[in-house]
């Protein structure tokens, strides 16, 4: 296992107390953005990306030429009215940037087939309280429509990286997977998730006590937590879209109404998108 990438705020003296490492920083606002990716480089450490916490919808964002060629992944709330987005779209699409909304309200699913179609790179953040049959249909636009668009998150990773004979965990695409990353707060205490960072529930007092990842307790454990749902005969465990979802939504209580019928469809369309492939490569035009 490689030592897992880091995210961390926005703060100088935290970022200069390790080196080397490949790093996603946070802030909470656009304008702080190149600052960031500076006292990354400065501290000796490799820019992963930026991530912008915004509280703002994307559209009141002022973005400037100067941003377009930071690695940066926005999180916002919404979209926002769409004819103040439209006059920036030509600089958005120039942009090194994804942007990632929330799963729920509705129109956010919306939002997400737009900002594809018109070139801008997203991510779905899924929770349980989504409308799965509204994400079916923005899943299947995501995977099988012919028109040119953007890729749109997690469905294009799951789509061309299933394998039916493996698992397949895409939390790292939210930076939720602590085999690909950690989080840490402003003193420097590690998190496995964001979520987790949220609540204070920390594993290390700091990042120089995780020298070996997948010998520290904490990851190993919950690198293996699925097998949890076999040993107590989950209803997970026997779901048919247990692969690509790993009781990732269990709490939600969404049941087959939800996201098991959700992640069945995915499946389907996955293997859709496969043979699309093998058939793409299998016939080829006569060449004079």
């Amino acid at each position: 296992m490689s030592l897992p990438r880091i995210v961390c705020p926005h703060n100088r003296d935290l970022l200069q107390t390790f080196r080397d490492r490949t790093v996603a920083v946070r802030v909470k606002g656009l304008e702080t953005a190149a600052a960031a990716a500076a006292d990354v480089w400065e501290s000796d450490n490799h820019l992963l990306c930026v991530i912008i916490e915004s509280g703002s919808p994307l559209a009141d964002l002022d973005f400037r030429e100067e941003q377009k060629d930071l690695p940066l992944a926005l999180m916002a709330p919404s979209c926002g009215k769409f004819r103040h987005l439209a006059r920036r779209l030509d600089l958005l699409r120039r942009c090194n940037l994804r942007v990632y909304l929330p799963g729920s309200p509705p129109e956010n699913l919306v939002s997400l087939r737009i900002l594809s179609s018109v070139g801008i790179y997203t991510g779905a953040m899924i929770d349980g309280g989504v409308d799965w049959d509204a994400l079916g249909d923005l899943m299947t636009y995501a995977v099988l429509e012919r028109v040119p668009h953007a890729a749109i998150e997690p469905f294009a990773f799951i789509a061309s990286h299933y394998d039916p004979s493996s698992y397949l965990d895409w939390g790292g695409l939210f930076f939720d997977n602590p085999e690909n990353y950690l989080h840490l707060d402003e003193e420097g205490r590690v998190a496995l998730s964001a979520a987790e960072l949220r609540e204070q529930r920390f594993v290390a007092p700091s990042i120089s006590e995780i020298a070996a990842p997948q010998e520290f307790p904490a990851i190993r454990e919950r690198l293996q937590a699925w097998r949890q749902y076999f040993v107590e005969n989950h209803p997970c465990a026997s779901c048919g879209g247990w692969k690509i979802c790993l009781g990732k939504f269990a709490a939600s209580g969404s049941g087959s109404q939800g996201c098991a019928g959700f992640f069945l469809e995915m499946l389907e369309v996955a293997r859709q998108f496969k043979d699309r492939q093998i058939q793409a490569e299998g016939f080829q035009i006569w060449q004079p």
